[in-house]
């Protein structure tokens, strides 16, 4: 029995399932919980993955919700997951506004031959993967996990890491992979240097989408006449934009 087959009567159930709703709790240790969500739905014609570092409790009530739709409406299983990844990648806002106008300021939509990067999440979604190194929601002491501990020194975060995202990279043979922020970039490159995944098919430099970035991300995009803001570093930015561009943009 899979986990969706498994946790799909509580996803249908009359009470929603809710954050951190204890009915989906896959996994503990100390102060860690994992949580089931319905993101395992993985894209081969892909060719662009965007890679964060753990579903939040807005992607995960989110593909919940639509997954809960979907199975309502009599779609099987493989429909149902495909409709709640779809639906919860990066969903939530600013989140979704701030990934697209780095996506655009890169150039990913005339990669794609795309007007918008916007139409990553509507009418060209075959285009696209959203994952995380950790495939189902983790938080700590009831928090958001933000990278800490280091998902690749412990059991139970790195179990999850290598069984799941890991094994998913050999699926996405023709899609390029972007880190989303210093924490998933660091696991990446960790992940290049243990040879499980090509450094070829990476394109580091992205800043992560979350409102707490909002700032920094107008600052990137915009015409940098104004002071650098606090604890932000544009070369990081600039270059994985300088590179990407030179590459595929030509």
């Amino acid at each position: 029995m899979t986990l969706f087959e498994q946790f799909s009567p509580i996803l249908q159930s009359d009470i929603p399932a809710t954050v951190r709703d204890p009915r989906l709790l896959l996994d503990s240790q100390d102060d860690l919980s994992v949580y089931y969500a319905p993101f395992e739905y993985t894209n081969p014609k892909a060719k662009i993955v965007l890679v964060g570092i753990t579903p939040g409790p807005t992607q995960m009530v989110n593909a919940n919700n639509e997954a809960r739709r979907s199975l309502i409406a009599g779609n099987n299983a493989i429909t149902a997951m495909k409709h709640a990844k779809e639906t919860g990648g990066f969903s939530g806002e600013p989140m979704r506004s701030n990934l697209i106008k780095e996506l655009n300021d890169w150039g990913i939509h005339k990669w794609l031959r795309l007007q918008d990067s916007s139409e990553l999440f509507s009418s060209s979604k075959d285009l696209l993967q959203t994952t995380s190194l950790l495939r189902y929601p983790v938080f700590i002491n009831n928090r958001d996990y933000r990278g800490q501990p280091n998902m690749l020194k412990n059991p139970l975060l790195r179990r999850y890491l290598f069984d799941y995202f890991v094994k998913d990279i050999n699926s996405l043979e023709g899609a390029l992979f972007f880190p989303l922020g210093s924490t998933a970039t660091k696991i990446i490159n960790e992940l290049i240097k243990q040879g499980a995944i090509d450094s070829e098919k990476v394109m580091s430099g992205m800043c992560h989408p979350s409102g707490n970035n909002t700032y920094r991300i107008n600052y990137f995009i915009g015409d940098r006449a104004a002071a650098i803001p606090h604890a932000t570093n544009p070369q990081s930015y600039d270059q994985g934009r300088q590179y990407f561009r030179s590459k595929f943009l030509k």
